[in-house]
């Protein structure tokens, strides 16, 4: 018996670098991209469902998976949490990249941070979505048609607001303030990494707490 067909049968104990990383189900795991949630006694993995392809540009994704497991070797598939939707000349849902979710202490639901890109692969704008269980389903708020929208748009720096790119959400457990870091993409205004606080429903940013970060 492969090491492979050991594993699947009673359930991984190591990481293997460079081999395909299979689920509970034997299909390899297809999350890019990925944000991890800690909740109770489970963790959660939701990234971006590629269907095994290699993409340039844009992807065209089928939205955002999530699995989950008990010791971050072994994971099942769970659900498509987030579905990308746009086509081609209605805005910038046809890929859903670097989820990031956490648990928003002001209003107790599960708050999905995510970027959402058209052809090209520009712009990089974000959209939120909300659940009451890190199960999902995820539903965008805004606009359903096209949630996608620049951070802080009228900040006194940038009118038009920033552009999302390659970002993460951090809750302080101490505080339970919430906050985002994410690379700007904007041409030709290259503002770099920039950090902000969470609004208390961890939904939009406060702009005056804007900041670059060194």
């Amino acid at each position: 018996m492969s090491w492979l067909a050991l594993e699947l049968a009673v359930g991984f104990t190591a990481f293997r670098s460079g081999e395909p990383w299979l689920d509970s189900r034997g299909a390899v795991i297809d999350a890019h991209g990925g944000g991890f949630l800690k909740e109770s006694d489970r963790y959660y993995w939701y990234g971006s469902r590629r269907n095994g392809l290699p993409c340039a540009g844009s992807c065209h994704d089928a939205g955002i998976s999530l699995y989950s497991s008990r010791d971050l070797y072994n994971w099942d598939f769970e659900s498509i949490v987030l579905h990308s939707f746009n086509g081609p000349a209605t805005g910038n849902g046809l890929d859903l990249e670097r989820p990031k979710v956490i648990r928003c202490a002001g209003t107790g639901l599960f708050v999905m941070w995510v970027r959402g890109t058209g052809e090209g692969n520009t712009p990089q704008l974000l959209a939120v979505a909300t659940s009451s269980s890190p199960l999902g389903p995820f539903t965008f708020l805004g606009n359903q048609t096209d949630p996608f929208h620049t951070v802080a748009p009228g900040n006194a720096n940038l009118p038009e607001g920033y552009q999302f790119a390659d970002a993460t959400l951090f809750q302080d457990p101490r505080t339970n303030k919430s906050y985002v870091y994410w690379r700007t993409r904007v041409n030709p205004q290259h503002t770099g990494f920039r950090a902000m606080e969470l609004t208390d429903d961890c939904t939009d940013v406060k702009p005056e707490t804007d900041a670059q970060v060194p």
